[in-house]
Order: structure tokens, then sequence, then C-alpha cells
């Protein structure tokens, strides 16, 4: 059932109460772009890039009739030519419809970056599905909280990874939860009531041409075609609904940018997240490059790729490019092809940067969000070590992008003015939070602008520059870390009372956490012990990198822990003390 705007105007909360299962998400008012103010990027269009399409499949399905035997996927030796790509494209988007798949409806896929990804990504986008990706490296009660809240009614999984064997997870989460009225994994042999994708695909000629062609037409540019699972403030997951015209607008700002002939681009970051499924994927997608996927990051086996495949552009994480560039492989391989080097997410030491200028004769920054779908600040080609390493350029002239004090009000964005929480408002951003509304109107403004939680202010030069996050979420490795989250696993714990979690500097990692717990009454935890239990329940990164078991915690006046407190004792313990 598609749901279609009355000519009446209709509010932003009304908009966000659409998540329901059967009913295709729009998102065609919601985020709509606001003029420009004070100083603003504006990019020419780049020789060589497609018009902008109305949906993500479209340009399968254009890049097929203009460059056919192009390379689009390329996993290990396995190479999909542009052509072969529509076709699978196709054929999964009949077994969609076949398998009772509407507008709107969900399909989860626990996967790390395959061809299969991307495949199903784009099928869904071209029936007006919701796709979603699960994180292989998720533990079972992770997975099972974000299928619960997604209702995906098809559930895809491969069978393994890194030695992991995912056949009673997924069989448990298909009965556990009713929503999914299909398991499929990727291998030749399943067991029941599991099916294989092949078995899968074997539905395509079910629909027929006609319930096919009427299930594609109901696809529309404005309707949700992703969800990203974020974390807010009490640690739980929430959904991010991603446009098709957002997803499509933001890749093109992107290859704007961030342009190379011919466009190769390694993605090997989780697809469940907006930095695999959008940057690097479907940048590449629209560009008519050529996505070389790799299933984890593999920084000795990096270099080996990028000479083989001729890899023209990368997007990482600082962290990522540092730990690459420590591997003796480095100076064994041809790297002369690169000519974009991207990092967001996390700052960029200066001397890392110098390291990076050796290898490509471009690099950028830029900063986004996952409510954002990508990026509305870049910085500019030539910018200089210390610009890339301290600020974060520019806002889009096409966006809406602003500085607002704790009002909403718009502040000062002149050089050296007060700082001010990063605002947006343009059609790349999310929709909502999936069945979240009471949330999804919090995070925007009563006027429609999405508030980031980041606090910035223009530097001297003009340049935006991040000095903060509203909230005490902190960033490990580029990756999101929600301390309640963490506190709430340590305090299921038996032997704890209460957990509190900072984050603290890093060499490597940017950020790690520091948590402190306060035992049980006649209880004893051992830091190892506790370890271990997060280790068993949280994904690696969100696992606090020191334990310290303490006997109180210092409390403000109002009863509420000193969290300004332990983050200054926890930068101590690093060896970090305020100036």
């Amino acid at each position: 059932m598609s749901l279609r705007r009355s000519a009446g105007r209709r509010t932003r909360a009304s908009m966000i109460m659409i998540p329901l299962p059967g009913l295709q998400i729009l998102c065609d008012d919601i985020g709509a772009t606001a003029p420009p103010q004070g100083n603003r990027v504006v990019m020419q269009q780049i020789p060589g890039l497609p018009p902008e399409l109305p949906l993500i499949s479209d340009y399968v399905a254009y890049w097929a009739r203009e460059r056919p035997g192009h390379a689009a996927l390329v996993l290990d030796d396995h190479v999909t030519s542009y052509s072969e790509f529509e076709s699978q494209v196709e054929r999964c988007a009949k077994a969609l419809v076949a398998a009772g798949v509407g507008c709107g409806e969900r399909i989860a896929h626990l996967t790390t970056p395959r061809p299969e990804f991307m495949i199903l990504y784009a099928a869904a986008a071209r029936i007006g599905a919701i796709w979603l990706g699960l994180n292989p490296r998720a533990r079972y009660d992770e997975l099972s909280y974000i299928v619960g809240e997604s209702l995906p009614k098809l559930l895809f999984s491969m069978p393994e990874f890194e030695e992991r064997e995912f056949g009673d997870d997924m069989r448990c989460l298909s009965e556990e939860h009713p929503s999914i009225e299909q398991l499929v994994v990727m291998a030749p042999e399943v067991v029941a009531p599991a099916i294989s994708f092949e078995s899968f695909l074997a539905g395509a000629d079910d629909p027929g041409a006609a319930a096919y062609k009427s299930a594609c037409g109901q696809a529309e540019p404005g309707a949700a075609a992703l969800i990203v699972y974020t974390s807010g403030s009490t640690g739980q997951p929430k959904g991010a609904l991603l446009s098709q015209r957002g997803i499509v607008r933001s890749c093109l700002e992107q290859c704007r940018h961030w342009w190379a002939e011919p466009f190769r681009i390694i993605v090997n970051v989780p697809v469940n997240h907006v930095g695999g499924a959008v940057q690097g994927s479907t940048q590449a997608l629209v560009a008519g490059g050529t996505i070389v996927l790799m299933e984890r990051f593999d920084p000795a086996a990096i270099p080996r790729v990028i000479d083989e495949r001729r890899v023209t552009v990368m997007h990482q994480l600082p962290t990522m490019y540092q730990l690459t560039l420590d591997r003796p492989e480095m100076a064994e391989h041809d790297l002369s092809s690169l000519q974009v080097l991207i990092w967001s997410g996390a700052r960029c030491p200066v001397e890392l940067i110098a390291k990076l200028r050796r290898l490509a004769p471009k690099l950028f920054t830029s900063y986004g969000c996952t409510e954002i779908g990508g990026e509305v600040l870049y910085t500019a080609d030539g910018a200089s070590d210390e610009v890339l390493a301290e600020a974060v350029g520019l806002p889009v002239a096409d966006f809406g992008v602003r500085l607002a004090d704790a009002a909403d009000r718009p502040v000062d964005e002149g050089p050296g003015g007060p700082e001010g929480e990063i605002q947006v408002k343009a059609d790349v951003v999310m929709c909502g939070y999936f069945r979240r509304p009471e949330e999804s109107a919090a995070v925007f403004t009563a006027d429609g602008w999405l508030r980031t939680g980041d606090v910035a202010r223009v530097r001297d030069d003009g340049q935006w520059q991040i000095v903060g996050r509203l909230k005490e979420m902190f960033k490990s490795g580029g990756y999101n870390v929600y301390p309640r989250e963490v506190e709430l696993v340590l305090e299921s714990h038996p032997g704890v009372a209460m957990a509190a979690v900072v984050g603290a500097p890093d060499p490597v990692y940017d950020e790690v956490g520091f948590a402190f717990v306060v035992p049980a009454e006649g209880a004893a935890p051992m830091p190892e012990e506790l370890d271990a239990f997060c280790r068993a329940r949280l994904s690696n990164y969100k696992i606090p990198k020191r334990i310290l078991v303490e006997s109180t915690l210092p409390l403000l006046p109002i009863g509420k822990i000193d969290k300004t407190g332990l983050t200054a004792r926890a930068r101590e313990l690093v060896g970090v003390t305020e100036s």
C-alpha cells in the first residue's frame, strides 16, 4: 500500500507517524533544502557524471546500457560486469515480488561487503522495499533487538564468517520474530526451514511480467530505501530511514567533490553502516565505477588489492590508514593508481596526512552523520595539512546547513564567531527513525532542521571546525560508542551495582572507553571477569579498554554521576592533563 501526500500541508509529526508494516514511507517534504547562508562551497558539474535518476536501481540499468562490459562488482577473483549486475538485480527483484515483498516492507541481510549485498539492496530499491544490513560481528541479542525493531519480512544470511556459523542464530531469529516469513541462506545446502539463495531466486518467474511491472511502478524517489541503525542517548539503537532521492543526491554531491577517472574504490567496512552502504558502494554505482569489495578490513591485503585492481579512490578511517601504512606490504606493491584519499569519522593527525600525501595527489575530509546519509561539509581540493587535520571544510551550497544556539536560533557564521550546534535541512536528511515518532519529532526543530548534536565553530579562516558533541557519545576507531549502552551491560552483571563509562584519548583509535564500576553488596568482580562478560554481549569496539572497580562514584549535587570528573580522571590515567 502506498501512502501519498494530499494537497494539504502535513506536519513533520504526522509524517513521522507513517512507518508501519505495509506502508511506503515517503520523505518528500522532510528536510526540504533551506536557502544557504554564509560562506559555502559550490562545485561545478563533473564531465562524465550521469544525470540525477529517480531510483538507486536506475543507475544499475543506466550503466548496463552505457558500459555493459565494465566491471561493477569485484570480490577476490570474481568480477561482475554492469550487464550481469543488471540481470541479477532484475532476477532478484522478481523473486522478492514472488515472495510477497511490497512497498515499504523490509528485508534484513546479515552480510559482509559481498556482491549479494549490492544485488539485494538494488533489487529492493527497484520495487520500493527497504533494505537493512545486519553486522556479522554483532552478538545475538544485538541482532535480535534490531530484527524486533525493524520487522523484516525476509531474512537473508551468509552461512558463516571468521569461524562463526550463523545457522542456529538465524533459525532462532526466525522463530523468535513472527514478522520473518522466510529465512534465506547464501549457501548451496541449507537446513530447513531455511532455503538457499538459488532456491529463492528460482521463484523469479512466478510473479509474471504484469505483477513485476506493477511492483516496480510503485517505487518512489521520495520513499525510504534504507534503514541504518544508530544509537541515541539511551543507548537503544534507532533505525534512520534514508530515502532514494536523498541517497542519490548525497552520492552525486560526493562524486562532485571526490571524482576520479576511472572510479575504482575499495569497500571494506560494515555495510550496515552509512560508510559501507552509501559512501563508497552507492557512490561508485552512481559514478558508474567499480566497487572493489573486501569482506573485512585487512591492512596486509590492501596494498595487493590496490595494485591488482588499480584502485583510484579510498575512503577509510584515519586508524585504518595508519594500520595499513605500518604494513611492510606497502613497499611490495605498485600503488601509483591512487588518485583520491578521503577520511571522515575521526580527526587525522598532521603526521599521518603527510604520509598520505606521498600516496595520492588529492586528500579530503568531510563531516556528516547517519541521519544525514552522507556528507554536508567538505574540504576543498588543495586544502592544507593543517586544515585537513583540524577542520571539516565548508557547507555545501545546495544543502541547508547552519549553526544554532540552544534555542535553535541561528548564530553568526562569520569567521571567529560563536560555537553552535550543526543543524541540517535538506532532502538528504533522513525521513525519521523507524517506528519512533517521539524520538523523530525530538531530533527536528519546529521548522524542520535536523539537530545533529555536534557542536562546531567557524575559524578565522572561514573553515568549520568540530569542537565537541552535545551528548556523551564518543568515537572509537570511527565507530559511535554510547556509554549508556555499555553501562547497561555492565550493570546486568550480578556483581555490579553501578557503572559509568566515559571516553578517553587513544593514539590509535582516537578515543576508547573507560568503565568505572561499583560492586554489588558482598561481590568482588574482577576487571578480567567483567571484560569477558562484555565481550560476550557487545561488539568489540564498544568494549571498554579499561575497567576500574571503585567503592563509590562521584556524584553531582542533584545526585547524578559526575561524568565530567570521571572523564578528567580517565584522561589523567592515559597521561593527558587539561591545559
